[in-house]
């Protein structure tokens, strides 16, 4: 089972790489695509191969409640959506997109992608996501952001995140243990199976492939994870570590193991 096509993983790859350079730095990389720089290097010396990519671009945003309205639209994340809506992306939702051709892989304006049947569109989505929700968000950008507390972490204390130059800038990705846990937290609400198997492939990579000594990764996930034990048992299924395999090409009962170990005391 592919998860995703590969001319999926290669424009939102390319995107990636096309936001990265418009928006200031440091630029936090969240999601699929931390978890491919985080894990790619050492997953390829063993399996002769790239790790899985990301359909969508997830960034990272500090917010400070204390804030004024006038102060907010100046902030990091102020700044991005208007640089992403001036590259061309439209707001949807708590999301901001651009239409894709499948075919010619070249951008769509909305009437072009009206005339094209859904199935040659890709949808490139680039997903602001803040620490915390600051009570004028809405007002101030007409939507409700995505949240993740942990991302406080990640700014408020570099031993929670790591530096690299990637497309000549500079940028910060969480330590495998913050990703750990934004995904743990995430998988079981997960409505789209893809999703889901997404997440215990990022989940099983992340423990085994990053730069982070296993032991080592799991006692600072137990630190940090309140209720492990209420999560593990909705993402221990024999059936999600057989489709885990056939995505990744890694053995199921390797997979069930390393999850046994991680979520164990």
């Amino acid at each position: 089972m592919a998860l995703y096509s590969s001319f999926e993983t290669e424009i939102s790859y390319d995107y990636l790489q096309k936001v990265v350079e418009i928006l200031e730095e440091p630029i936090c990389i969240l999601g699929g695509w931390a978890v491919y720089l985080t894990v790619n290097n050492n997953f390829q010396k063993e399996q002769g191969r790239n790790y899985l990519g990301s359909r969508d671009v997830d960034l990272g945003f500090n917010i400070n409640k204390s804030l004024d309205k006038g102060e907010l639209g100046n902030t990091a994340i102020g700044k991005s959506i208007d640089l992403l809506e001036a590259e061309g992306f439209k707001p949807l939702g708590f999301r901001y997109y651009k239409d894709i051709n499948a075919e010619t892989r070249e951008e769509l304006t909305s009437e072009q992608a009206a005339k094209i049947p859904i199935y040659n569109i890709f949808r490139m989505y680039v997903d602001p996501i803040v620490n915390e929700i600051h009570p004028s968000f809405k007002e101030v950008f007409g939507f409700h952001p995505v949240d993740e507390p942990m991302l406080s972490k990640v700014f408020q204390n570099e031993k929670h995140r790591i530096e690299l130059k990637e497309f000549d800038k500079l940028l910060w990705l969480p330590t495998p243990e913050i990703i750990l846990a934004t995904k743990l937290k995430s998988a079981p609400n997960r409505s789209k199976d893809e999703k889901l198997i997404k997440d215990i492939c990022d989940i099983y990579a992340l423990s085994w492939y990053s730069y982070e000594d296993f032991t080592n990764l799991k006692n600072e996930l137990h630190k940090i994870v309140e209720n492990i034990h209420q999560i593990a048992p909705k993402l221990q299924s024999d059936e999600l570590y057989q489709k885990a395999e056939t995505a990744l090409g890694i053995n199921a009962e390797t997979i069930k193991n390393v999850f046994k170990n991680l979520l164990e005391d």
